[in-house]
This record gives C-alpha cells, sequence and structure tokens, in this order.
C-alpha cells in the first residue's frame, strides 16, 4: 500500500465530516481582481485597482467504487452516497468548512460548482470537479423605528354655562317719569336717557309724542326695561 500523504481534505457541513478518499493531484487557489479599466483618449487604457475578490479553491478527484491503494482510507460512503451529500448542499445553500490538513487551510465557503462524471471502462468511479469560494456571512441588523408618542390631549375642560343676566324690569305707575326712576336706579336725575335709549322702540310705539319729545309721554301699566 502507498504512504499514506500528511495532507487530509476534508468537506464538512454543521455535524457531518467528509474527509475525501481519493487525494487530488493538485489544488488551485485563485483571488480574482476586481479592477476597472478604462479608455480615455489622451491616456489610453487606465486602470483603477481596486479590493480584491474573494479567494477560491478548486480541484478534480475522485469517488472510488471500491477500496485500493491509491485510497488514503476505506471509504464509509460508496461513490455515488458521496455525491449526493455535495449536490444536497448546494440544494440547500448552506455554506460548508474546507480543511487541508497541512496546509493550514480552513474556510467557511460556498460551493461555486461541482460537475461530475464517469469514464469509460471505469464503471462506479466517479470523477468530480469542485470549486470553492470564500464565504463571508452578511448579518442585516434590524431597526426598528420608535413612532413618536403622540401627547395625550388633555380634557378640556367643560365650561361653564354662562349664566344669564337677569334683565331688571319695572312697571310704570301713576305719576311716574324717566326723570324719576332715573333718580331711583341710578342715584341721580340725569342718567334717564339710560332708559330712554333701552325702551324708545316701545314707547315711541305706544306713543308718538315721544320723537319730539323723548320719554316724556309714558303710561300706567308699561313695562320698562331698566339696563
Amino acid at each position: 500500500m502507498a504512504k499514506k500523504s500528511v495532507y487530509q481534505f476534508w468537506i464538512n457541513q454543521g455535524k457531518t465530516k467528509t474527509r475525501l478518499p481519493v487525494l487530488p493531484e493538485k489544488l488551485e487557489v485563485s483571488i480574482n481582481g476586481k479592477n476597472d479599466n478604462f479608455d480615455i483618449a489622451s491616456l489610453g487604457e487606465v486602470t483603477i485597482i481596486q479590493k480584491p475578490g474573494a479567494k477560491t479553491f478548486a480541484f478534480s478527484a475522485f469517488f472510488p467504487k471500491n477500496f485500493g491503494p491509491y485510497c488514503e482510507f476505506k471509504p464509509a460512503l460508496n461513490a455515488k452516497q458521496y455525491i449526493d451529500r455535495i449536490e444536497n448542499w448546494m440544494s440547500n445553500m448552506t455554506p460548508i468548512q474546507f480543511i487541508v490538513t497541512g496546509a493550514g487551510i480552513n474556510f467557511t465557503c460556498s460551493i461555486e460548482s461541482f460537475n461530475y462524471y464517469e469514464k469509460a471502462g471505469e464503471v462506479g468511479d466517479w470523477y468530480f470537479d469542485i470549486t470553492l469560494k470564500i464565504y463571508k456571512k452578511v448579518t442585516i441588523k434590524k431597526i426598528q423605528i420608535k413612532k413618536k408618542q403622540v401627547a395625550k390631549s388633555r380634557p378640556v375642560a367643560k365650561s361653564r354655562p354662562v349664566a344669564k343676566k337677569k334683565v331688571k324690569t319695572y312697571i310704570v305707575r301713576q305719576g311716574d317719569t324717566l326723570w324719576d326712576l332715573s333718580k331711583k336706579f341710578y342715584g341721580r336725575n340725569a342718567d334717564w336717557r339710560k332708559i330712554w335709549n333701552k325702551n324708545k322702540a316701545l314707547l315711541v310705539k305706544r306713543d308718538k309724542r315721544n320723537l319730539r319729545q323723548p320719554g316724556h309721554w309714558i303710561y300706567p301699566g308699561q313695562k320698562l326695561i331698566i339696563p
């Protein structure tokens, strides 16, 4: 049996550990640049250097039908089960952990491509090409927008009903004059026009002569408003 290598290729997902039974002949590591190129009339092509893209790993190997000297260990799965496992990881869109012992490679990766095929005369051995890319988990923070609290309006105090001002009235008696009533209610005779102005329409209606001699013609029983 051939001497075993110090290298081990592992593709793990969660608690599922998958070691490749046959080592790839080579591991290709690529870092793609994302530089921008522009054609400027006076300068020609100008390159603007950008940050490089994510590192990729590509290799080819095969899953054997039978255990042989080319195997690093006796596989626990058959060739088709290895293929189904990798395809399930891709379908579930779950990243894997790619580890190469002895090479210092241990990265979380996405499976970018996975191709497999049989060769003529080697039925049961499944060859494959796989490309992995370093995966960076992006965490999207949820921002909670606090709603502005609308200040509760204070209850509007109910205005007290305005008490209607009681109207003061007076029933004219025999011998009354506005001059005398002014003295009685206001303390002086000169304010008789207050009573006249408030009752003018009523007094004129009763006696037109009040137009020429304001307030002179009043009669017992008339109801006057005293402002």
